[in-house]
């Protein structure tokens, strides 16, 4: 995908969040060589998360324990079941950094934790206000930590005027680099069509979208159906959630809705779901159907395999599909907030399937080639 050469960025005046400890900030000065330019997939609970949800009597909110423990209670969406509550709290910005040195991480793509389902799940009047102040503290870490951090905004499918002047305020005051989206946003080419104002503002800002599994508004038209399983719920979720991405890429690759913003870079975690293993599928149905380079058209997309970096097999056959060059490095970082997160694993596991060479262009090559064609030099 062609990619905007230089974006505009800002540095608003903004409120920060307490200050980390003095060894940390004296880590991120010293850094040995990246092992991994970035982490496209990391998320990071605000403590303005925190706060709204507190005050919510009903799910989704946050509450202690008689253990004192934070935890998050959720609901039952399109895309996940709600369950029992499960701990939540705001993320440990001393840990992450930790970690991300243990490991060699240089940054990471801060962003929140769309899969919560806010978008389904809460009214627009109160998803504006959370979003603008999960975006002033998103940028706060951003400021604090230079060249450790990246960030996209928090946008509401289902209001892109809203978004769109929120996307350009995260880029000019905030100095973010794009915006998060659920991905059901994306479900048909009629929901995904309702977003053109939010994108065209995105084209003129060369912005990154990253694409999330998660339930959208039902005030977008083609929503799937909310089907909440009754037996085997570990295996037909799994189907559900790949299920889902799979046809959001196909809506965001197949479709000539992005043919309009080519300098807007696309994002869809998990590899696209089912996307690699239908590749040898849909090439032939596409081309039978008139369509011109469908697999140059997937390949306008990046995919990063954030809990799938676990799973050798489906990274390399996502390779071999679609080719490294669209392979973001991700890992799910930070889920539930807190010091909760292990990149280790998939790092692990990238390491030994990788070839040298894929692992070049997967760790380093990928990053610093997208974030220069948006001005950003690493």
């Amino acid at each position: 995908m062609t990619d905007r050469r230089s974006f505009l960025r800002g540095a608003g005046a903004l409120a920060m969040m307490a200050a980390a400890p003095a060894a940390v900030r004296a880590s991120s000065a010293s850094l040995p060589a990246a092992r991994v330019l970035v982490d496209w997939h990391a998320h990071f609970v605000t403590n303005a998360e925190i706060s709204f949800l507190r005050q919510r009597q009903t799910a989704p909110r946050v509450f202690d324990t008689g253990d004192g423990i934070s935890v998050m209670e959720n609901l039952d969406t399109a895309s996940f079941a709600g369950g029992k509550p499960s701990p939540f709290s705001a993320s440990d910005i001393a840990a992450r950094l930790r970690h991300m040195d243990q490991l060699g991480i240089s940054r990471q793509l801060l962003t929140h934790t769309v899969a919560l389902g806010f978008d389904a799940t809460l009214p627009l009047e109160q998803l504006r206000p959370l979003f603008r102040a999960v975006n002033d503290e998103l940028a706060g870490i951003v400021r604090r930590y230079p060249g450790r951090f990246l960030a996209v905004a928090a946008l509401p499918a289902a209001d892109p005027q809203w978004a769109a002047l929120e996307l350009r305020r995260a880029h000019q005051e905030l100095g973010l680099i794009g915006g998060s989206l659920p991905l059901n946003a994306f479900a048909t080419l009629d929901s995904a069509r309702t977003l053109a104002p939010l994108f065209a503002t995105a084209q003129s800002l060369g912005s990154h979208f990253f694409i999330h599994r998660a339930p959208a508004s039902a005030l977008l038209p083609g929503q799937p159906p909310m089907i909440i399983p009754s037996d085997t719920e570990y295996a037909r979720w799994s189907i559900i959630s790949n299920s889902h991405l799979a046809q959001g890429a196909v809506t965001l690759g197949l479709t000539d809705f992005l043919d309009p913003y080519p300098d807007v870079s696309v994002e869809v975690i998990m590899l696209g779901g089912f996307l690699p293993y239908l590749i040898d599928t849909l090439v032939p149905a596409a081309h039978k159907a008139g369509v011109n380079d469908p697999l140059a058209r997937l390949r306008r997309l990046y995919l990063d395999p954030g809990p799938y970096s676990r799973n050798g097999a489906w990274v390399k056959l996502a390779i071999e599909k679609l080719g490294a060059d669209r392979i973001l490095f991700g890992t799910d970082y930070g889920v539930g907030g807190g010091d909760r997160g292990d990149s280790a694993p998939g790092l692990a596991t990238l390491d030994q399937v990788l070839t040298p060479a894929q692992r070049q262009q997967i760790y380093i090559d990928n990053s610093r080639q997208l974030l220069a064609r948006k001005g950003i030099t690493v």
